[in-house]
């Protein structure tokens, strides 16, 4: 009897394993084909003109299909504001309105138009069925108002054989999108004019202008004596600006060295003294402007071989707003014959002022 009941329990537990095999098998049939679908669409994205709640705009929607062995006929964009879960019960964003839709473009699959069946938060796309040949699909839908709420809502994707969206979808996918209030950046761009003089400016760097005293050594009667300065100047004011420049002519006491009041070239032999903004040949002084700016010399001082000065002349200037530009001052010095001995000297003051 010991060995009888001990078969019946072997028996039960090997009909017992088997169950469980069996169940297992099942189980494993069952879950199976949801692991190998093949319905999702990739790659997916919605970008929005403008984020702001209410605002109209343009909404650009991107998806790549895997399945070209089934026609498209329609595609579906269903707008939520529950979640983007295709199939579950959609509640269309508070505010959200696509009634007025238009399809400004459309790439990868095309031929598409606006269907009838398109509501405020549901928009489908249709064209006669046809085989797909491409797997990146971008579509711009243009007069779609946002929800008027701060914060999440969705956009769920179908493709559909049927040119309605109607029946079951070929492959479909779920976009999360927000509406978030507008950020207004303003800022001041503050009115600057940049200015320097020296003996000698290295390149268009005002840091690098140097010196502020020229020694014209001994006056004669028989050559020009002849010196050089530069300046530099950009500003943003709308009108440019304009550079004088305030002095006299060179005296020594009562002694005058006679300025040239109006444009006129280099005698030797005869007193007088002048300048201006030009690469000269007679005498051999001076350089042109450089520089991206538009400035330029005034005409009295932009005349090749020709000079003058008159105290506070603007002497050169620019109409509008300007970049950097660098200008040569030449100065000329003649003496007469009976021109009084003495130690001459003048200072020459530049000022630039920006007319804004």
């Amino acid at each position: 009897m010991n060995v009888r009941t001990k078969h019946k329990t072997d028996r039960s537990r090997e009909l017992g394993v088997r169950i469980v095999i069996a169940m297992a098998i099942l189980l494993i049939t069952v879950v199976s084909p949801f692991a190998v679908s093949a319905t999702v669409v990739e790659n997916r994205f919605v970008q929005l003109e403008t984020a702001r709640p209410s605002d109209s705009g343009i909404h650009r929607i991107g998806f790549t299909i895997t399945d070209f062995s089934t026609d498209i006929g329609s595609i579906w964009f269903e707008y939520c504001q529950n979640d983007p879960i295709i199939g579950a019960a959609c509640v269309p964003p508070t505010g959200f309105d696509a009634s007025a839709v238009t399809l400004l473009s459309q790439s990868g699959e095309t031929g598409f138009s606006i269907h009838a069946n398109s509501d405020a938060n549901n928009i489908i796309l249709t064209r006669t069925a046809t085989t797909p040949t491409q797997s990146d699909l971008v579509y711009e839908l243009d007069d779609i108002i946002n929800p008027s709420y701060t914060g999440t809502f969705y956009t769920r994707i179908r493709t559909h054989q049927s040119e309605d969206a109607t029946g079951s979808y070929i492959q479909a996918g779920g976009v999360a999108l927000s509406t978030a209030p507008e950020i207004d950046l303003e800022t001041e761009v503050p009115p600057y004019l940049t200015f320097c003089s020296g003996v000698t400016i290295t390149g268009l760097d005002c840091s690098t202008a140097n010196n502020f005293f020229i020694d014209l050594g001994e006056f004669s009667e028989f050559s020009t004596t002849t010196a050089s300065s530069q300046m530099l100047a950009a500003t943003n004011a709308a009108n440019g600006y304009t550079i004088r420049a305030n002095g006299t002519t060179l005296t020594s006491g009562n002694n005058v060295i006679a300025a040239l009041p109006v444009q006129n070239s280099s005698q030797i032999g005869v007193s007088q003294f002048g300048m201006n903004l030009r690469n000269n040949t007679s005498p051999d002084v001076g350089a042109n402007p450089v520089g991206p700016g538009t400035a330029s010399p005034r005409s009295n001082y932009n005349t090749v071989d020709q000079f003058r000065f008159v105290n506070n002349d603007a002497v050169a200037a620019s109409p509008v707003a300007t970049d950097t530009r660098k200008f040569t001052a030449s100065y000329i010095t003649n003496i007469s014959s009976d021109q009084a001995p003495g130690v001459y000297a003048t200072t020459i003051s530049y000022i630039a002022l920006a007319n804004f």
